[in-house]
């Protein structure tokens, strides 16, 4: 008589065991996942808000940005509604350097190392 072997498998407790340990890694690693996402979009907003925001603040920080319309005007209206339109007046400045001509007038500085950024200084819309 041949001895009947004896299949030795896993039991059905062993697979739920072993799914629930899959569930929780896989939650572990959606959770993990879920927050690197969000850590990356808000350093990105953030790197992205210096990249726009940091020059023209350096340049305004600069008390060497040459002073180019002192009544310098943006007019803003909803295309079409030209009566809701809001006036800002401000002195557009220039970041890059300048240097004083024969006449003692500021003058951009064709050599000048800093690109030419320009920026408004405004005062709060009146209308």
């Amino acid at each position: 008589m041949k001895k009947k072997k004896k299949l030795r498998g896993m039991t059905l407790v062993e697979i739920i065991i072993a799914i629930a340990v899959f569930a929780m890694v896989s939650l572990i690693l959606v959770m993990l996942g879920t927050a690197v996402g969000r850590q990356r979009q808000s350093s990105y907003r953030v790197n992205r808000k210096v990249a726009v925001q940091g020059p023209i603040a350096e340049a305004q920080n600069d008390n060497n940005a040459l002073l180019l319309d002192d009544e310098y005007e943006i007019v803003v209206s909803k295309k079409g509604a030209a009566e809701t339109a809001v006036t800002v007046k401000g002195k557009l400045y220039s970041a890059q350097g300048y240097i004083i001509d024969e006449d003692g007038n500021q003058v951009a500085d064709p050599n000048a190392e800093k690109a030419n950024l320009k920026f408004i200084e405004i005062q709060k819309p009146t209308t």
